[in-house]
């Protein structure tokens, strides 16, 4: 019935493939998925456990009573990418470890407990281990993308034409307008020498 619109939505690329590898790779909000290689979701099933355990050491720590007097609170937090807890400045030296941070009045000292060290070891090389991998997914993607770049232009370029139209035929559906009937130029004649033209 339009055959102008037809041949204008022939240009359009489905790019099946592409669409395909992005919903094996890629959740709803863009977060990589587990699935999106063996590698990834055996570090990230690694990742998890290599999690727990530091939680549950940590856990025991701040929960132990002989620790009680020594913590400013009961709470795990993070300081450079290490689970750390908070210690009374006072009391330095009484859990064993690293201090990574301390509180800006200088009360508070986070530290690695030396018994958890191993454990946050354990969970950032999984942690970037993981990083890794995303990235590399990634940039496969990124290249299928590049190779099917030139379609994807040109469906946009096609989907932009089609917007185009239909929202001229919008706007002149809303001012009940109707096509204009076209006819053919026709040549004025030159006027004579030394006539003069009438306004």
């Amino acid at each position: 019935q339009f055959p102008m619109l037809a041949a204008v939505a022939d240009r359009l690329e489905e790019c099946g493939a592409l669409q395909n590898e992005i919903g094996r790779v890629l959740d709803e909000t863009g977060e990589v998925l587990d699935t999106a290689s063996p590698k990834l979701a055996n570090v990230r099933r690694e990742l998890r456990v290599a999690f727990d355990r530091l939680q549950g050491k940590l856990y025991s720590i701040i929960h132990n009573p002989n620790h009680a007097l020594y913590l400013q609170e009961r709470l795990i937090t993070q300081r450079h990418g290490r689970y750390v807890i908070p210690l009374k400045a006072e009391f330095k030296g009484k859990i064993p470890g690293i201090i990574h941070d301390q509180s800006s009045s200088g009360a508070t000292l986070f530290i690695e407990p030396l018994a958890t060290v191993e454990l946050n070891n354990a969970w950032r090389e999984l942690e970037l281990e993981e990083e890794a991998e995303v990235r590399r997914i990634l940039r496969e993607l990124c290249d299928f993308v590049g190779r099917e770049s030139k379609y994807i232009v040109r469906t946009v370029e096609t989907l932009a034409l089609l917007d185009l139209a239909f929202s001229k035929a919008k706007y002149a559906d809303a001012l009940d307008a109707s096509a204009p009937e076209l006819v053919g130029f026709r040549q004025a004649p030159y006027p004579h020498p030394g006539s003069t033209i009438q306004f």
